[in-house]
């Protein structure tokens, strides 16, 4: 607050407190004029908490949430099992042979999916990759996708970047943050046998996605409509 606001300030004061005295007298007064302020600076907007942030601004979000709508048959939880999907903007409908479960589904990072059982405060993400049209939905596995130059990789929890120059970072998020540490991967070999090497994982380059043995055999299978995919999951031997 500058000096001449604080004077602006202090002379509104007198003349309210001379309204005052001439009202008990029974004289008349025009209520004095409120103050106003001059906007010196736009205000910033505030980023939303689910916007892309850290490393992954390149990365088209909206474009991998729209090739993700639709009818799903995926691979379950449980070995072996498989599940139904139904997804639609940000809702995830989820029929397990049984019974239905509904999900707040959001691309978490561009190699995992996360949904949300707001009920039951939990979250449970998955990796993910597309290699061409193929959707491979793993569990306890490691899938990667190429962002222009930089290849990212979602290994054990945490989102790994090797970045064109060879700097490769493990991102983490903490508190609605995104928070850098140096890492160690690299890229060995060519051609089809070129893989991207994170500590003990390997993840085999396919196109634009990366997959380890786990993630290569976990692939989902678009369906028509949700009634195909529950018919679909039915029909499973």
């Amino acid at each position: 607050m500058s000096l001449g606001q604080a004077e602006v300030r202090t002379g509104l004061g007198a003349a309210a407190l001379l309204a005052v005295v001439l009202a008990g007298c029974g004289g008349e007064t025009e209520e004095a004029a409120k103050p106003s302020g001059e906007r010196r600076a736009a205000p910033e907007p505030e980023t939303p908490k689910e916007a892309p942030s850290g490393p992954f601004g390149a990365y088209d979000f909206a474009a991998a949430a729209k090739r993700f709508e639709g009818a799903w048959v995926v691979p379950g939880l449980a070995p072996g099992g498989e599940t139904a999907w139904f997804i639609e903007g940000d809702e995830l409908v989820e029929f397990d042979g049984e019974s239905e479960h509904r999900y707040a589904f959001t691309i978490y990072s561009p190699c995992q999916v996360a949904l949300t059982d707001a009920d039951a405060g939990e979250t449970t993400y998955r990796p993910f990759t597309f290699v061409g049209d193929a959707l491979h939905v793993g569990v306890a596995s490691s899938t990667g996708v190429v962002i222009g130059d930089e290849t990212v990789a979602c290994v054990m929890g945490q989102v790994y970047v090797l970045e064109a120059g060879g700097r490769c970072s493990a991102w983490s998020e903490i508190f609605d943050d995104w928070k850098r540490e140096d890492a160690e991967c690299e890229i060995e070999g060519e051609g089809a046998s070129r893989q991207l090497v994170v500590g003990d994982r390997r993840l085999r380059f396919e196109g634009e996605g990366l997959y380890d043995d786990n993630s290569k055999t976990s692939v989902a299978r678009r369906e028509s409509d949700f009634a195909a995919a529950k018919a679909a999951l039915a029909s499973a031997p």
